[in-house]
């Protein structure tokens, strides 16, 4: 017997809210997110590296941020320079990266490092190249609406030579942008998931494709 299309809809509406009924105990998450990422197929995309001069080298990674970021996450440039730096020694061949909780050290015995010179900071921290990530946008929560999780990192990639035609200049530039969850429009409603797990994840998205300028790396897109 062929469904009225009215019956044939209430009976689809009954189905998804007892499936739905059953994920949300489970999950906490978002479920118009859940029902998208689970209905989409994903892939393994190859990312190739954009800026190839790190071999061999020995890097350092600065991380700037605003007041107002620095007063919301007091840790946000020692996470991203931490998070960044570990993708590029891990990935990078004979690359030589400068410890980060040094660099660290050095930003807050200098907090006008960001005015000054890149070749001087490169004289000072000894270094090949000079990695400044400037942070646009570093958030746990979708805009002001606090009850929903939605990670976003987005910053300026900078890279200074030190045996460049004019280290002062820029060698390469990017913006990268990170999100949590990935490639979805919505956050994630839970009482159980804590800022720092949504600022973790985030992380490593960010780290993954800041550093992925250095390094070919795979990335799963819908």
């Amino acid at each position: 017997m062929r469904l009225h299309p009215t019956a044939l809809l209430l009976r689809r509406t009954a189905a998804m809210g007892l499936l739905l009924g059953l994920v949300l105990p489970l999950s906490g998450c978002n479920v118009i997110a859940w029902a998208a990422a689970a209905s989409r197929k994903d892939k393994p995309v190859d990312i190739p590296a954009e800026y190839l001069d790190m071999v061999d080298k020995r890097i350092a990674v600065m991380v700037a941020a605003d007041e107002y970021t620095m007063f919301r996450f007091p840790r946000a440039t020692d996470r991203v320079g931490l998070s960044v730096s570990n993708a590029i020694h891990g990935n990078v061949d004979e690359a030589v990266v400068s410890i980060p909780a040094e660099i660290a050290r050095y930003q807050r015995k200098n907090p006008y490092w960001i005015t000054a010179r890149p070749s001087r900071l490169i004289d000072e921290l000894g270094v090949d190249r000079l990695v400044i990530i400037d942070l646009n946008e570093y958030r746990t929560h979708e805009g002001r609406n606090t009850g929903v999780w939605q990670g976003v990192i987005d910053g300026t990639v900078t890279v200074h030579e030190a045996d460049g035609e004019d280290p002062d200049n820029a060698a390469f530039q990017k913006q990268v942008r990170a999100e949590f969850p990935e490639d979805s429009n919505f956050g994630m409603i839970s009482a159980d998931t804590e800022a720092e797990s949504i600022e973790a994840a985030t992380l490593r998205v960010f780290a993954r494709r800041a550093g992925g300028l250095f390094f070919d790396y795979q990335e799963v897109r819908p």
